[in-house]
């Protein structure tokens, strides 16, 4: 049941968020198409059941820059897997939450740029954006 509510969530939080930016356009500088906000250069703060979740995929993104053969797929998968956990663990609300998606979808368009990557350079391409990306998260979040 609890797999059922994640996926409609998910679903419901697809459909109501827009997409500030295509990013396959925008691999090169994934800086400012968030349109991220702070109030009085306070970063917001995401609760621990989904923080720990951005921990891993953080985690992971780190422990693959320093591969001499990154296995880019195996990212790719575990990302996946994380952001499945963090959305359907989702209890945020208000201002906080409403920031976080800016981040969030287009950061899952990353990820699945990455795993729909067909050659090792775009994939290094797609892996820089997602590096980049939790860059701006950093920025914004704690």
């Amino acid at each position: 049941m609890k797999a059922i509510l994640a996926s409609i969530f998910l679903i419901l939080l697809i459909n109501s968020c827009t997409n500030q930016s295509d990013s396959k356009e925008n691999t090169e500088s994934n800086k400012h198409t968030y349109r991220l906000e702070l109030v009085n250069n306070e970063k917001w703060k995401v609760n621990k059941e989904m923080m720990v979740h951005i921990e891993n995929m953080e985690s992971d993104i780190e422990a693959l820059s320093k591969q001499t053969s990154p296995n880019f797929k195996e990212l790719g998968s575990k990302l996946d897997e994380n952001i499945g956990l963090l959305t359907s663990n989702c209890t945020m609300t208000g201002k906080a939450h409403d920031e976080l998606h800016k981040w969030l979808l287009p950061f899952i368009d990353l990820v699945k740029d990455l795993n729909a990557a067909d050659s090792k350079e775009d994939q290094k391409q797609s892996f820089e954006a997602i590096q980049e990306s939790m860059n701006e998260f950093n920025l914004y979040f704690k």
